[in-house]
């Protein structure tokens, strides 16, 4: 009988099992990076959404090279996440493709530590949301509630409260959008927002606080911050990404 420890000696040894196991999956993006934020083992979802060819054009490469609308953050927190320990999971994130189209995904990212706790690298995956499962009983019970998030996304809103409006508990609002929209109530507000606000920075030439103000927050910095964790840029250099200007 072979033990489980050498089983996983064996997975060790060859990265391209994983790499197997994870192009079987088109909605996951794989990612394996050294301790500076390299690319060392990716699956073919990852690269399609880089426009890349090959795994070969993109292992060696950081996340900011491939995504150059970003800032440089996404290095710097994936060796944040490297040098801390502090694992990230299920983070609501918004990137665009290599065509062009936005997607939003949740994203989860571990730190890899040898024995003597040394850090070694960092594993993730970022799991593209799919479209709301409209067969599912409750999708029909959060038809209400999602119209009136986005159409109060201006508005200082409390989950609390429209709960309330459409007849659901808190629990049972919460069960039921992570099912039907793999999210929280929290993060449809935000996703909601977010798009709001990419949508007035790429079509109007409000200002950041403006745009801040009518996408539901109340000052700029807080806007600055919530929009920064999605994209891992600042309102202004997306802005400037999407209109062709240099950052």
């Amino acid at each position: 009988m072979i033990e489980s420890k050498d089983l996983l000696h064996w997975i060790d040894q060859d990265l391209t099992l994983l790499e197997k196991l994870f192009d079987r999956m088109p909605d996951v993006m794989f990612f394996l990076k050294d301790t500076d934020g390299r690319y060392v083992s990716v699956n073919n979802t990852l690269v399609r959404h880089t426009g890349r060819h090959s795994k070969e054009e993109v292992v060696g490469l950081t996340a900011d090279e491939l995504f150059p609308i970003t800032s440089s953050s996404i290095t710097a927190q994936d060796i944040s996440v490297i040098q801390t320990g502090k694992d990230i999971v299920d983070a609501l994130r918004l990137f665009r493709s290599a065509d062009g189209t936005k997607q939003w995904c949740l994203s989860s990212k571990f730190g890899i530590f040898d024995q003597d706790k040394k850090a070694r690298g960092l594993v993730g995956i970022s799991r593209i949301l799919a479209r709301p499962d409209e067969k599912h009983l409750g999708y029909k019970r959060l038809l209400e509630f999602s119209r009136l998030v986005h159409s109060n996304v201006g508005q200082p809103l409390m989950i609390s409260d429209i709960a309330e409006q459409v007849n659901l508990s808190m629990d049972t609002l919460q069960r039921l959008t992570r099912e039907v929209f793999q999210l929280s109530p929290k993060q449809i507000l935000m996703k909601a927002r977010i798009e709001k606000a990419c949508e007035l920075l790429e079509s109007t030439s409000k200002s950041i606080t403006d745009i801040a103000t009518e996408c539901g927050y109340s000052d700029h910095s807080a806007f600055s911050r919530q929009f920064r964790a999605a994209l891992h840029c600042t309102p202004q250099q997306y802005r400037l990404s999407v209109r062709g200007s240099p950052a």
